[in-house]
């Protein structure tokens, strides 16, 4: 038997909760308050994850379990990056983040692809060229990040694209293949586009929102899918 949870509502509300204070305290930049909020949400997710695994299949844990470890140890790494002031510790954590993050893309890819996703090219190319932008960003002000980032990039676009590419409908993960890939391209264009405070305050907030929810609406589509299946 697995772990009793609370109803759907509470969970929906106490992850609700977790995710408006870490997107205040981060986009405020209220380094303690972040440190002590980025984890909730996600944490959150692991334990709802773990509660159903006795549900799903091995593999299927198995490829939910690397997407929130590799998630988590990325939002550590970010959380460092954005708080670091010497330039290239900055590009270290921003490198290691997204690796980590390529990481989990990995693991939800195998996952949707054990469910059977195949996306075609009309789905894939749209969202290379979407994270283009960021990458001709980085080209002009962080060139030497640019292999790991695009590499990184590449993996998030496959992700989305397979997230559209189920055999069956499944509105949650293609809004969060989505979500993830809009939030990931703010991070960019925030950090070297954006000089108004407000406007990267706002940037910030964005960016947190959308992550956190695509993470929910994809660990929480695919243990969905998984368990029914």
């Amino acid at each position: 038997m697995g772990l009793r949870l609370p109803s759907r509502r509470t969970r929906d509300l106490a992850f609700a909760a977790t995710v408006a204070a870490a997107t205040v305290s981060g986009a405020l930049g209220h380094r303690k308050a972040a440190g002590l909020t980025k984890p909730l949400p996600m944490l959150l997710l692991a334990a709802e994850t773990a509660a159903g695994a006795r549900g799903r299949g091995g593999a299927d844990n198995a490829g939910l379990a690397g997407a929130l470890a590799f998630s988590m140890a990325g939002d550590v790494a970010m959380f460092l990056e954005e708080f670091e002031t010497e330039p290239a510790a900055r590009d270290r954590w921003l490198q290691r983040g997204a690796s980590l993050f390529a990481g989990a893309q990995l693991c939800y890819i195998a996952t949707m692809w054990r469910a059977g996703a195949r996306p075609s090219a009309r789905q894939l190319l749209p969202r290379v060229g979407l994270l283009a932008e960021s990458a001709a960003v980085l080209a002009r002000h962080r060139p030497a990040l640019l292999p790991v980032l695009g590499t990184y990039g590449n993996t998030l676009a496959t992700m989305s694209a397979m997230a559209s590419a189920m055999p069956d409908p499944q509105p949650r993960l293609r809004i969060g293949g989505l979500a993830f890939l809009l939030s990931d391209l703010a991070i960019i264009n925030r950090r070297h586009l954006v000089t108004d405070r407000r406007l990267r305050i706002a940037g910030e907030a964005w960016v947190l929102a959308s992550y956190f929810t695509a993470q929910y609406l994809l660990i929480g589509g695919l243990a969905e899918r998984s368990r029914h299946s």
